[in-house]
């Protein structure tokens, strides 16, 4: 009888030592440039005089400037956030804004979703707009 030796099939490979290594150093470089992107775009995007302009019992208006410092244009994603007197969450928006290179905007946000409606006598507040930063491991 003709005996036949067979390969092994399917032949394992494991992957060496420096190779896991490399991959380890680049996942965690990438996570820390993600990381300096972000605080370079927080840096170049400036909001200011933030103010609750109208408001009634199912609505808010929020009045703002932004104003982008950098030479390139920016995507910013907003988050708005507006409080009552216990400083519970009233409303609460995230958005995006479009600004050219070096452009300031004097803009207008109405929030028409509630968590829940004013009372009579009962008025907003403070509202607080932020650049919402993209985390990675948190």
């Amino acid at each position: 009888m003709l005996k036949i030796d067979r390969m092994e099939f399917p032949r394992k490979y494991p992957i060496p030592g420096w190779v896991k290594f490399v991959v380890l150093a680049l996942v965690i470089a990438g996570i820390w440039m993600h990381n300096c992107s972000q605080d370079q775009l927080a840096r170049e995007i400036v909001i200011s005089d933030v103010v609750i302009s109208a408001y009634s019992r199912v609505h808010i208006e929020v009045e703002y400037s932004i104003h982008n410092r950098s030479r390139i244009d920016r995507d910013a994603w907003l988050l708005l956030r507006v409080l009552d007197d216990r400083n519970e969450e009233l409303a609460s928006s995230m958005f995006v804004v479009s600004l050219k290179a070096g452009e300031k905007k004097d803009m207008v946000k109405v929030l028409d979703k509630l968590s829940r409606p004013l009372e009579d006598n009962e008025k907003p507040k403070a509202a607080k707009l932020e650049i919402f930063k993209r985390k990675v491991l948190s």
